[in-house]
């Protein structure tokens, strides 16, 4: 989340000089401090870094079912359809949506079908003789014709009307590959076709917190905040960027440094990256036969930093990117030719790592997650993240990975099997 955009704030000229960024950095450090001080003072009734969500399933389905059991006039929140009605102005749907919201019907993956594939949308709303699908994309990539076919499928319905929104983790539309653009823009200018992000969702959720009238809803809706600011928008303590946001909008010479110091992010976290790779180089080092096989970990998707137990050893475990801009991040075993992994190994590291997926490059991985055994951290990088690259943290996480997969191996007698294979060559 861009911090200036936290406040409306308007411009005060002033005439004195631009403050050197390192006078700002010392201004920020003590405004951080203080919160920080605040937050410990009444952190024993106030738990100010919990984030309940972390126990809950936060993945695609997961936050479908949220977002499906607030839109539901019938749901246990008992709120009836107030939040429905909020979600219909929040997206600019004119009056008509709110006629019959009290019966509006709410569905799960819904089935759909047109141009003779079937599928799924993630949430449906019925309202009336009017439906609402709602394609939510916070981490997944598209489908071929996925919106495509939604909006086939909803025009050959009768319907009054109809409109299909989709929910993406960066605020960016479907792809081309599952609508063509043409295409998409008729949808966008005709209204059957809304894009909206999750940072933009906050509005909604703060618009339901006022609406509430149950503590304990109001509890959950905090939580769903709290988790959305955090994963998608970069802000664990809203607080905190509004207070350092007001002092920065304050005056032009504190703008202007600040300015400075948002141009210098790419380099800072360039530099954290490399100061990661030479942690783990070092430590690496010190280890008998151990090799970084892969070190260009960085802002670009399926970048990674992997560790080898032998100089030359096709099978590494390390870290990596899924996505552009430090998104998705993963650990696992990486098969640097793509060949399957020797015999019983794959099975082993699945449940030493409670990995479930796998592909031909990384035959078992898994995200990172805030209550991992491993790498107990946001998957999408955040403030943790950065402090933990610096500190060594991370480097020391990933290093005591591969000790544990290490002795794992060793222990079933697979380790000298993994150590042998060496990489093929083209």
């Amino acid at each position: 989340m861009d911090l200036l955009r936290l406040l409306n704030v308007e411009k005060r000229p002033v005439t004195c000089s631009a403050m050197p960024p390192s006078v700002l950095l010392a201004e920020i450090a003590e405004i951080v401090m203080a919160r920080q001080k605040t937050k410990l003072a009444g952190a024993e009734t106030t738990a100010p870094d919990f984030f309940p969500l972390e126990f809950l399933d936060t993945r695609e389905r997961g936050l479908s079912r949220i977002i499906a059991w607030l839109l539901d006039p019938h749901g246990s929140h008992a709120q009836g359809s107030r939040f429905l009605s909020a979600f219909t102005r929040w997206l600019d749907l004119d009056d008509a949506w709110r006629t019959d919201v009290d019966a509006a019907k709410v569905m799960i993956e819904a089935p759909t079908s047109a141009s003779g594939r079937s599928g799924y949308v993630d949430i449906l709303v019925r309202v009336g003789n009017r439906t609402l699908a709602i394609e939510n994309k916070p981490k997944a990539i598209d489908q071929e014709g996925q919106v495509r076919r939604y909006l086939s499928d909803l025009a050959t319905r009768r319907l009054d009307e109809y409109c299909v929104l989709y929910l993406s983790g960066t605020g960016e539309g479907p792809s081309a590959r599952s609508i063509k653009t043409s295409a998409l823009d008729v949808a966008v200018a005709d209204g059957s076709l809304k894009i909206r992000g999750y940072d933009a969702l906050t509005a909604w959720l703060e618009s339901c917190l006022e609406l509430c009238r149950a503590p304990s809803v109001g509890f959950m809706l905090d939580a769903i905040l709290k988790h959305i600011r955090k994963e998608f928008g970069g802000v664990s303590d809203v607080k905190e960027a509004i207070a350092l946001a007001s002092d920065i909008c304050g005056s032009q010479n504190k703008l202007e440094a600040a300015l400075a110091l948002f141009e210098a992010e790419a380099t800072v976290h360039e530099q954290l990256m490399a100061l990661l790779t030479e942690k783990v180089g070092a430590a690496v080092r010190s280890k008998r036969g151990w090799r970084v096989l892969r070190d260009d970990l960085g802002r670009t998707k399926y970048s990674s930093l992997v560790i080898g137990l032998s100089p030359h050893a096709s099978i590494g475990f390390g870290i990596q990117f899924d996505k552009n801009d430090h998104g998705g991040l993963f650990y696992g075993v990486r098969s640097l030719d793509n060949r399957s992994l020797p015999r019983n190994v794959k099975p082993v590291l699945k449940e030493l790592m409670g990995a479930k997926a796998g592909t031909a490059g990384w035959p078992v991985w898994k995200y990172f997650g805030p209550n991992d055994r491993f790498f107990p951290m946001a998957r999408d990088v955040d403030r943790d993240f950065w402090l933990a690259t610096q500190s060594g943290k991370l480097a020391s996480l990933l290093i005591a990975y591969a000790e544990e997969v290490e002795r794992v191996l060793g222990e079933r007698k697979l380790l000298t099997t993994v150590r042998t294979r060496k990489l093929t060559k083209d």
